[in-house]
C-alpha cells in the first residue's frame, strides 16, 4: 500500500516500534534525510541530496536507529517547554502526510520528531 497515512504523538518505545511496524509493512528505507524543521525522514527509495543508508532496513532496523537519533537530541531539539499545571517528558511524533508522504519527499515513508509529552495533573 502506497498511501498509507499517520500521525502518532506519544512516547515509550512500545508505541515507537507500533508505528514503526506499521509504517515499514510495505517498505525498507534505503536514504535519509535530517532536515531542521520535519525531523529524521527514513525514504524508500533516491532522492537528490538523500544520504544513503549502507544496507536496507526494514521496520526493526529503522526504529532503532531513529530511537537513538531521538535520545540523542539535545533540549533545543525540543521546541518551547510546554508551561502548564503539570509536567512535560520526552515524546516524539512519527508522520507521514498526503499520499503516505512527508511533504516535499515524493519517497518518504516517514519523518521522526522529537516533542514534548504532557502529564497533567
Amino acid at each position: 500500500m502506497d498511501n498509507r497515512i499517520i500521525s502518532i504523538q506519544s512516547e515509550g518505545r512500545k508505541d515507537f516500534n507500533l508505528a514503526f511496524e506499521l509504517l515499514f509493512k510495505d517498505h525498507k528505507a534505503t536514504h535519509y534525510f535530517e532536515d531542521p524543521t520535519k525531523g529524521f525522514i527514513f525514504l524508500w527509495h533516491e532522492e537528490p541530496s538523500a544520504i544513503r543508508l549502507p544496507y536496507s532496513l526494514g521496520w526493526q532496523g529503522s526504529a532503532s536507529w531513529a530511537w537513538g537519533w531521538l535520545l540523542e537530541r539535545k533540549d533545543a531539539d525540543y521546541k518551547e517547554y510546554l508551561d502548564h499545571d503539570g509536567d512535560n517528558g520526552r515524546g516524539f511524533r512519527i508522520y507521514n502526510g498526503e499520499w503516505g508522504h512527508v511533504v516535499g519527499h515524493p519517497y518518504s515513508i516517514c519523518a521522526v520528531l522529537p516533542v514534548w509529552a504532557w502529564y497533567a495533573k
